[in-house]
């Protein structure tokens, strides 16, 4: 990789971790954004690489300096053969990367993050290329594509808005003092509110909260309180808002004073168990030290207990979770998320576990009404407006989707995927326009929204 392009991918990944503490995702995906970044700019130069169906050695070699590793040509050409990649799976992954940069650019965290991924995704695509000497009109033209999917994309989703004119936010000194007070708690049950659905999710989150409130009003005056346990168990399917709340919960419990920071961690079986004996134990307590003063959120937590028996170290994370659960009693909140029937077989694993988790709160799906809304919402946000026969087509496709129910399922990252894909559309259908006006910029129609697939 030449200098001043590797300069170019540290610099690329320097935003991506800020995005990343900044509280920024990928939508529609569980992977951190700087990781996400690099996997999909290693399956763009695979996907380029072996275009001709064989890897040069000096591609090899690159690719093999790019990731770290040291696989021969063979190898590095089975990998790319067996994940399938096509050119449109590797547009797909770098939309999703600049929805992300998109956003932090609206809210004025990142000015010119757009334009900065894209040039960097270019440069590192083209330096890839160059590296052998040769190149064919397939390699450049599939960058060619690709950074024009990305421009049109970024174009769209950023339209007319007006940006604050500040420097990047996401890059300063942390220990800077924030621009803004904390939010109350009563801006915090407002945001709960707002959140599309979840009834009876904001039931148990209010109840919990004045649970909260009251135990602290009667210690205040004296009185003998039994201990409170604040764990809880999240169930339900993929994309029903588990984590959205689970962030707002960390923000509820730090404003009541339940806990010491609104900080929360966000992990999954793969951050807590390694491969190797005695490795596991050191890997979660170091997940649960940095958790300490705030709130450990565990997703999947089923799939920790699925091996029990089969030479598998899930139950040692989980007795070292339970253990600073028990030795930090008044400094972590742990939620375990999951789908419903497999928390039961979690939560009966181990009889630390039901001893811990008591207060259980359901996550149903979203109804194809609510998913519209969401749509919509996500429509309100970036100043789109859809016309009335591409607003009826949005409802059929989320009907038929409710009712049949694939595998692929996934509730409101639906919603967030199927918008990304209409945006997409729209910036194809603008593209060869000369000069668009406002209005079709942000307009949505028929059109953009008729063949959209998930």
């Amino acid at each position: 990789m030449d200098g001043k392009v590797r300069q170019t991918y540290q610099a690329l990944m320097t935003d991506c971790s800020a995005l990343e503490r900044a509280g920024y995702r990928i939508t529609g995906s569980k992977i951190d954004i700087p990781t996400f970044t690099r996997l999909s700019l290693l399956r763009l130069l695979m996907y380029i690489g072996t275009a001709d169906n064989t890897l040069s050695a000096a591609e090899a070699v690159y690719l093999n300096d790019f990731n770290g590793t040291s696989n021969g040509r063979a190898e590095l050409e089975n990998m790319a053969r067996g994940q399938k990649m096509t050119l449109e799976k590797v547009i797909d992954n770098f939309v999703q990367i600049s929805g992300t940069f998109a956003a932090a650019e609206c809210d004025g965290k990142l000015r010119s993050g757009t334009d900065k991924l894209i040039s960097a995704v270019n440069d590192i695509a083209l330096d890839f290329i160059a590296c052998d000497g040769k190149s064919d009109h397939g390699e450049t033209a599939a960058v060619g594509k690709l950074v024009f999917r990305m421009r049109n994309f970024c174009s769209s989703y950023l339209g007319n808005r007006q940006f604050i004119p500040q420097p990047d936010t996401l890059t300063a000194a942390e220990n800077s003092e924030p621009e803004t007070p904390p939010p109350t708690l009563e801006e915090l049950m407002d945001e709960l509110n707002s959140l599309v659905g979840l009834e009876t999710v904001k039931s148990e989150v209010y109840s919990l909260s004045n649970l909260i409130k009251v135990r602290t009003l009667r210690e205040e005056r004296g009185f003998k309180q039994p201990k409170l346990s604040l764990h809880l168990v999240f169930t339900g399917n993929p994309g029903t808002g588990k984590t959205t709340v689970a962030r707002l919960i960390a923000k509820i419990y730090h404003c009541l004073g339940a806990i010491p920071t609104d900080r929360l961690v966000e992990v999954d079986r793969s951050g807590l168990v390694s491969g190797y004996i005695g490795q596991t134990a050191t890997k979660t307590k170091a997940v649960c030290e940095s958790a300490l003063g705030g709130v450990l959120f565990i997703d999947e937590a089923y799939s920790l207990t699925a091996n029990v028996g089969q030479n598998d170290f899930g139950m040692e994370a989980v007795e070292t979770v339970l253990k600073y659960m028990e030795d930090h009693r008044e400094e972590m909140v742990v939620i375990c998320a999951g789908y419903t029937d497999l928390m039961e077989d979690f939560l009966n694993s181990n009889p630390g576990l039901r001893s811990r988790f008591n207060r259980f709160i359901e996550f149903p799906d979203y109804t194809a009404d609510e998913l519209v809304d969401i749509f919509l919402l996500r429509c309100r946000s970036y100043k789109l407006n859809i016309n009335e026969d591409a607003l009826a087509c949005v409802r059929a496709f989320f009907e038929e989707r409710c009712n049949a129910k694939p595998e692929s399922f996934a509730n409101a990252r639906d919603a967030r995927n199927y918008f990304e894909r209409v945006i997409s559309a729209q910036a194809d259908r603008l593209a060869p326009l000369e000069a668009p006006t406002d209005e079709e910029l942000m307009t949505v129609t028929t059109d953009d929204v008729r063949d959209i697939t998930l």
